[in-house]
């Protein structure tokens, strides 16, 4: 079987799944209300219009996603809806998107789609279906979310501005089953998963299927590798005991061969010795298909082990002192 195309840059994979979630668009208004407000609790800023009006600014570096968010904005915010693209001038000059909504009808909507409470202020999420949920964690990763390539390793995250948000996220994961951990990285709260079960489980959950059936494939590749490794590496080490074995067993032989003569031993035990002199790689039962009659492993062993206890004796009888 061929391993995984290879050549992409890390992010690509992640860059990939947030073109697939992008274009799943989800049936119901309240899913389509819960995908943008998991999107603004990860990726966008509630801002205060001098007229005290609040309005609502989405900013992501993918066009897929910001065309997306521009659409469910249109649909689902009563405002002034606006998109429009910013270069980074340092570091890798990266073009992000910013879709603005504003007008006298946003605050309403805010609080209608669940993002703010009367007063302006961000608030928890209300109960939500297990499909709202599913919309939720999509619009989040599409917000802040990274997951790195799986030929390199299993790493999900979703990158949060503030412990509250990454606890809810958190706690929806658990809800579906997923477990995640979470961590502080500077100023911003992450939460994470590791383990190649739970992230093939949220690609399912919201719809990334494509992306899934790239993570098994991996995974299959992986697992068969590893198989490979694992036989190769015992292969190898049954190997080297077996020619280890046959050395020190010769050496046992010429011993005795040098101080008493192989013609001096028993039948069974002098043919043992000459046919492992000859075949010094053979393993037991190689060796035990030469005799004749034919001998089981064991019997071969047990001749081998008699003749290293001649050897030994030998050794001590002609060792000084």
């Amino acid at each position: 079987m061929a391993g995984p195309r290879r050549g992409l840059a890390p992010i690509a994979f992640s860059v990939a799944l947030k073109d697939e979630l992008a274009r799943i668009r989800p049936e119901g208004d309240c899913c389509r209300a819960a995908e943008l407000s998991g999107f603004a609790r990860a990726a966008g800023a509630l801002l205060t219009a001098s007229e005290g009006l609040l309005s609502l600014d989405f900013r992501t570096n993918h066009a897929t996603v910001a065309r997306k968010i521009y659409l469910l904005s249109r649909e689902l915010l009563d405002g002034d809806v606006r998109i429009s693209a910013r270069r980074r001038q340092k570091l890798d000059k990266a073009t992000f998107f910013h879709v603005t909504v504003s007008g006298a009808g946003v605050s309403a909507a805010l609080v209608q789609a669940g993002l703010v409470d009367a007063a302006g202020d961000p608030v928890a999420p209300p109960p939500m279906a297990d499909c709202c949920r599913r919309a939720f964690l999509r619009g989040a990763f599409l917000g802040g979310g990274f997951m790195a390539d799986p030929r390199r390793g299993y790493h999900w995250e979703v990158v949060l501005p503030d412990r509250v948000t990454a606890r809810i996220v958190r706690s929806l994961l658990r809800r579906q089953g997923i477990e995640a951990g979470l961590v502080r990285r500077r100023h911003e709260f992450v939460v994470y998963v590791k383990e190649a079960e739970a992230i093939a489980g949220w690609l399912s959950l919201t719809g990334a299927h494509q992306s899934l059936l790239s993570l098994e494939n991996t995974r299959i590749y992986k697992e068969m590798k590893n198989r490979v490794n694992r036989l190769v590496n015992c292969e190898t080490a049954n190997l080297t005991r077996t020619i280890d074995a046959g050395i020190r067993q010769q050496e046992a032989i010429r011993l005795i061969d040098s101080m008493l003569g192989l013609s001096s031993l028993p039948g069974g035990l002098q043919e043992v010795a000459r046919q492992r002199l000859v075949h010094p790689d053979a393993t037991l039962e190689d060796l035990g298909g030469m005799m004749s009659p034919p001998l089981t492993k064991s019997g071969v062993n047990h001749r081998l082990r008699q003749l290293a206890r001649i050897a030994d004796r030998l050794r001590r009888q002609s060792a000084p002192g």
